[in-house]
């Protein structure tokens, strides 16, 4: 059998700064579930074997009737309090010797994109894509800004991010058990190991849906790909 890869998807969150009605990943976006773009996605790739959903207990059955219509099987796992936690129920269930962890808050993630991560990761054992910090970079204290801040070597992280699955499951485990706790999974391998993870050039529409105006933006974004 070849290199099998993972695709986990973080869907377990409550989404509680948009202010909806029920979980984040079920919102509706043109008519769709939000998490139901990045499966899609991730389904229409030959590189991926398996498909892998966190959820939180209380969503099993709108979760059952999200995925019953996918091109791939995908097994869904119950989720803990923290991302972090469901990064590692998600890890632990797969049976891939890479894993991709993806949000299921950025639904408009490409299909390049997520080929040019299992490129990168299977080539430096973890990868990560990345976009410049555009903005200008300042230091505040006291409500007032007290410096400038280089930005040439900040860059903002998206998902997916990919890893060798032993290199991650050893590192989220040893997290967890040590009671700490980090925002993202390259964050988790780079303190907990050591492994710095490949950059990969990410994507200006590969937004995270965290406000509603993040909302108001996915919507313009896909209208725009629908009329192109």
């Amino acid at each position: 059998m070849g290199v099998i890869v993972s695709a986990i998807v973080l869907a377990a969150g409550r989404g509680t700064r948009l202010g909806a009605a029920e979980p984040k990943a079920y919102l509706p976006l043109r008519g769709k579930p939000i998490v139901l773009y990045s499966l899609e996605t991730l389904s229409q790739s030959d590189l991926i074997s398996e498909l892998i959903v966190v959820i939180h207990p209380d969503d099993s059955e709108k979760a059952r009737a999200v995925l019953e219509n996918l091109s791939k099987p995908v097994r869904v796992v119950f989720g803990g309090t923290q991302r972090q936690d469901s990064a590692l129920a998600g890890v632990r269930a797969a049976s891939g010797n890479f894993v991709l962890v993806h949000d299921a808050a950025r639904p408009l993630v490409s299909l390049g994109l997520i080929e040019r991560v299992i490129t990168e990761m299977k080539a430096h054992g973890a990868a990560v894509p990345v976009v410049p910090i555009a903005d200008s970079v300042k230091r505040v204290a006291e409500d007032f800004i007290v410096a400038d801040v280089d930005r040439s070597e900040l860059f903002c992280a998206q998902t997916p991010q990919g890893f060798e699955r032993r290199l991650l499951l050893d590192a989220l485990e040893r997290a967890c058990a040590q009671g700490r706790s980090f925002t993202d999974e390259a964050s988790v391998l780079l303190a907990m190991s050591g492994v710095r993870a490949k950059i990969v050039p990410g994507e200006a529409q590969n937004i995270k849906i965290t406000t509603q105006t993040d909302l108001e933006i996915a919507e313009c974004l896909l209208t725009a790909q629908a009329g192109a």
